[in-house]
């Protein structure tokens, strides 16, 4: 732990996650809203002996229930610090992101536990209106970037999602 800001503690925080796509005729990204109304990508926190990959699989998996994805590139990390007032802390988050195609069959279905009231496929566009956090929507122009260099290489295809 370092200092912050005055005497107040700081925590190392470190997680991973997912940008979740399908092509279709228009990429789109999977997205949950929690019941706060933010918008936001699964992640959640790496424990002892698990990698960043393995935990994006699993938080995407747990937190919108789909399993049927694929890793297909590695999009960096986020890094903020935020104020937990309940535990009078500063934490220093980092939050290792990859791009993971769905690769069909299976419709998602937020984690309730956790708070998320819906998933829901977006355009890339869509996605950065709607996320807030600048960290977030960094991460969203960057798996843009990827899809879009990787979709005139390979032509990448996957299922479209189920439509509204």
């Amino acid at each position: 732990m370092t200092a912050r800001r005055g005497r107040k503690p700081v925590k190392q925080a470190r997680s991973a996650g997912g940008v979740v796509f399908t092509l279709g005729s228009v990429p789109r990204v999977l997205l949950l809203r929690h019941e706060s109304g933010k918008w936001m990508l699964p992640k959640g926190t790496i424990e002892a002996g698990e990698t960043p990959q393995e935990v994006a699989l699993r938080e995407v998996r747990e937190e919108t229930g789909l399993s049927n994805v694929r890793l297909v590139s590695d999009l960096g990390v986020e890094r903020y610090f935020f104020f937990w007032r309940s535990e009078d802390t500063y934490y220093d988050k980092t939050v290792h992101y990859f791009l993971l195609e769905f690769l069909g069959g299976e419709e998602p279905v937020p984690q309730t536990e956790e708070g998320f009231v819906t998933c829901e496929w977006a355009s890339i566009d869509d996605a950065l209106d709607r996320i807030k956090y600048k960290e977030t929507r960094e991460v969203v122009r960057r798996a843009k970037e990827v899809l879009e260099s990787n979709q005139a290489m390979t032509g990448l295809a996957t299922p479209e999602p189920p439509g509204p």
